[in-house]
């Protein structure tokens, strides 16, 4: 069991502790779908110090913290009027521990407090962990969608929570 899971705002000072997730989780989770080409890309694309800095400079990013430590994250925005949870990571030592259930609790939290009454995301077919975790948080899947930017990628998988 770990210490007390505390989920807050990210600030522009967290920027490397969130960077630091993604580099960690994106490899062993997504290599083995999509091969290593793409996991460089991911990275570069969406976990670089700019990209990182530019999502907690929305007051989109929530972060998990451990004794002081960050070992998740959340990034929320919006597609088509609807929250669409686009992240949520946790370092790969503490995945099973609550980590990911206090992220997705704070998520929840937040999007009821906009108002909204459901909330979306999407994981890559095969990601079995994910939909696992997903499924037991209350989302059922609502779709599917091939990404035309990367063909041959596995289908990226819509799910919703309502509440």
């Amino acid at each position: 069991m770990i210490s007390a899971i505390v989920v807050r705002q990210a600030e522009l000072t967290d920027t490397d502790g969130v960077r630091a997730i993604g580099l960690a989780a994106w490899p062993p989770t997504y290599t083995p779908l999509t091969g290593p080409e793409y996991v460089e890309w991911g990275l570069a694309t969406w976990w670089s110090v700019e990209a990182t800095a530019r999502g907690i400079a929305t007051g989109n990013v929530l972060v998990a913290e451990v004794d002081g430590r960050i070992v998740g994250m959340a990034g929320l925005g919006e597609k088509d009027g609807v929250p669409v949870l686009w992240k949520l990571y946790v370092l790969p030592e503490t995945q099973g521990t609550g980590v990911g259930s206090a992220l997705m609790a704070a998520v929840f939290d937040r999007v009821r407090g906009q108002g909204a009454d459901r909330v979306r995301l999407e994981y890559l077919d095969g990601n079995d962990r994910a939909a696992a975790f997903y499924r037991a948080q209350g989302f059922r899947e609502i779709g599917r969608t091939t990404d035309p930017d990367h063909p041959g990628l596995p289908d990226d998988v819509w799910m919703e929570a309502t509440f």
